[in-house]
């Protein structure tokens, strides 16, 4: 088994610093901040809204609380492609089903799905049965601005080990308009 492929996509965007840049979106921060600052003043002053349940407007406000202050501290971050300033978002994640789980990393299960992605078969790929709970994925991220995807196959090794397991494909122009539609037809299962 290669182990010179990336963990995972967020992986290669951080071993290749030349072509990608993580960027903070200080607005976003700024917001999820305020907004947990006014659900924790919501929890310690309640009759700031004039109902009769204190304890439901606690209860409302510290969840408020909890998920503003994790995406505040942990949110606001994404990548970027630096040559064309693109966003780069997820499209989908295809959990393929066959192989099953419990089969052999690498084995004559997975073969079919690594053939199709080894020969740029997008279609064959996109018509494979997908269904929840299987050990391989197809992880399909997209910079929209420079028309670029990047695709790689993930897969459970075990249950605390989930990493790639091919190198990351990059489609760019003019592959990217003729796979357009394809690999937007992919469907993600999560």
């Amino acid at each position: 088994m290669d182990t010179n492929y990336p963990d995972n996509l967020y992986d290669y965007y951080r071993k290749n610093p030349d072509v990608f840049e993580e960027r903070v979106d200080s607005k976003k921060k700024i917001i999820d901040y305020a907004l947990a600052a006014i659900f924790l003043l919501l929890i310690i002053f309640p009759s700031i809204i004039p109902l009769q349940q204190v304890l439901l407007v606690r209860i409302v406000a510290a969840i408020g609380l909890i998920y503003f202050g994790f995406s505040a501290v942990l949110g606001g971050k994404a990548w970027y492609n630096k040559a064309s300033g693109g966003k780069i978002t997820e499209v989908a994640i295809k959990k393929f089903a066959v192989p099953e789980r419990g089969t052999v990393p690498n084995g004559a299960d997975d073969q079919k799905v690594l053939q199709l992605f080894a020969n740029n078969d997008w279609a064959g790929l996109a018509n494979e049965p997908d269904a929840n709970d299987r050990p391989l994925q197809l992880y399909i991220h997209e910079d929209a601005v420079g028309k670029t995807f990047y695709l790689q196959l993930m897969r459970y090794f075990s249950s605390s080990d989930f990493r790639g397991t091919s190198e990351v494909k990059v489609i760019r122009e003019p592959q990217y308009a003729s796979a357009y539609s394809i690999i937007k037809s992919i469907q993600s299962t999560h």
